[in-house]
């Protein structure tokens, strides 16, 4: 299982087709939505979601009710709160990491969950030691070629 971080869903949800056809980085956000869609079990946490829906909020009002209607289509993908442990936790590692707060809690909610891999484009992850940031390494997959080419046949 991998936790999947705020910028997956505002990459993917700000992209048109078009778009994500031509950007590497935006259809890997896609294609990792739709290998949760087809079942792969993720975990994201509160924190992410309302990242996500303030960010919609800001600036493409008009996607908020698709963000949301697109995680609850997301069945295989858990969304859980943070403890105030988590946040104790986050708060004693703030600083050792390139990370901010909101990301430091949901470090903590991932060693929790003994989670290790975390989808995310933040290279920030990559200097803790405990975790594997999942990301360039999809456009390897079968599946992601199969992906792109069905972006390409929506334009």
């Amino acid at each position: 299982m991998r936790f999947v971080d705020t910028m997956i869903f505002i990459k993917w949800g700000q992209a048109t087709p078009t778009e994500a056809a031509q950007n590497e980085e935006l259809s890997l956000c896609g294609y990792i939505l739709s290998k949760i869609r087809d079942g792969e079990e993720a975990l994201t946490s509160t924190i992410t979601k309302d990242e996500a829906l303030i960010w919609f909020s800001r600036y493409q009002a008009s996607r908020l009710a698709d963000f949301i209607r697109s995680l609850t289509a997301l069945t295989s993908m858990t969304i859980t709160e943070p403890t105030l442990e988590d946040e104790l936790e986050a708060t004693q590692l703030y600083g050792q990491y390139s990370l901010g707060i909101s990301d430091l809690i949901n470090l903590s909610i991932m060693k929790r969950q003994g989670i290790n891999q975390i989808y995310t484009t933040d290279k920030g992850f990559e200097k803790v030691p405990t975790i594997k940031r999942t990301f360039e390494e999809l456009e390897k997959e079968p599946e992601y070629n199969r992906f792109v080419a069905q972006l390409k046949s929506r334009r």
